[in-house]
């Protein structure tokens, strides 16, 4: 069937209009578009209902479906930039959002969430992360966004005398994967220890945590993501938070392989594991978003 967003904002005006909503048919047509097309349904709707589309789904949704759904809305640098505001806005930073975001995406990305950040927020993330962030942590979470080239290659053998912590930092600031993927290649033959127990180690605290998630994402994002994924629903329940912000981040940049990486680790599928650790709508939405297995 192609692509007519008058269809679906038809359906979808129609699905908030039913007594009680009807979430599936939201679930259906939104989770099945990508983003550009829900821009396009959104404004043939805005025609349609002479109302904003975001605040009827607001007002009709509610819960983990609702965040679900109104990130979708979102494009993806609009989402990792509206999760960076949340995480250092109101009392007490949540370093694990902050760390997770901005230390796995790309440096086009970041490029990317800066530009966007400016134009949701007026303000600059830079002066953002900085204010609500201290010490080695804070330097490097503004190398990070600052994506700051470091010219001179650094031998691998200078992370090891002691914990030159401004080195480090500019090398995994740096970001050019190639490179780095050899930095530590080169590290592990002068080191008895590779990259990530180097780190545990030498430094502490959200700095420790941030350098781990560099290096995990240098050597293999897609296994980061699913680890988390796989943490994020240990036990009962679910970490709602986590797996919506990776599995809407990630659904039109890497979530397919991710999939497979998932499986690949954990022996199951990533939609098994959903099925087992959510219910109602909300898993509904997550493995419309995750696709059949493969």
């Amino acid at each position: 069937m192609d692509f007519d967003p008058d269809r679906d904002a038809a359906r979808i005006e129609t699905a908030i209009k039913t007594k009680g909503v009807d979430e599936q048919t939201i679930i259906d047509v939104l989770t099945k578009r990508t983003y550009s097309q829900r821009r396009e349904i959104a404004f043939a709707y805005e025609k349609r209902a002479k109302k904003d589309m975001i605040s009827a789904l607001k007002g009709a949704l509610s819960g983990s479906l609702e965040t679900v759904i109104l990130g979708l809305m979102k494009s993806t640098p609009q989402f990792d930039a509206s999760e960076i505001r949340g995480s250092i806005k109101g009392a007490g930073t949540d370093e694990e959002t902050l760390i997770e975001v901005l230390c796995s995406r790309s440096n086009d990305e970041l490029v990317e969430i800066k530009k966007v950040y400016k134009e949701l927020f007026k303000k600059e993330l830079e002066k953002d992360v900085a204010g609500d962030t201290s010490g080695n942590f804070a330097k490097l979470l503004l190398a990070l966004v600052q994506v700051r080239f470091v010219s001179a290659l650094f031998e691998a053998g200078v992370m090891i005398k002691g914990t030159d912590v401004p080195t480090w930092i500019s090398i995994m600031s740096e970001r050019s994967v190639p490179h780095l993927q050899k930095v530590f290649q080169r590290y592990k033959s002068y080191s008895p220890y590779d990259m990530q127990e180097s780190i545990v180690k030498e430094v502490k605290g959200d700095l420790q945590k941030s350098f781990l998630v560099l290096v995990k994402c240098f050597e293999n994002k897609q296994l980061f993501f699913a680890n988390k994924l796989n943490e994020a629903m240990k036990g009962k329940g679910a970490k709602e938070k986590i797996v919506t912000r990776i599995i809407v981040s990630r659904c039109e940049v890497d979530l397919k392989k991710i999939c497979s990486q998932y499986k690949t680790n954990f022996g199951q599928s990533l939609q098994k594991t959903i099925m087992e650790h959510t219910k109602g709508d909300y898993q509904k939405a997550l493995l419309s978003l995750c696709g059949p297995e493969e």
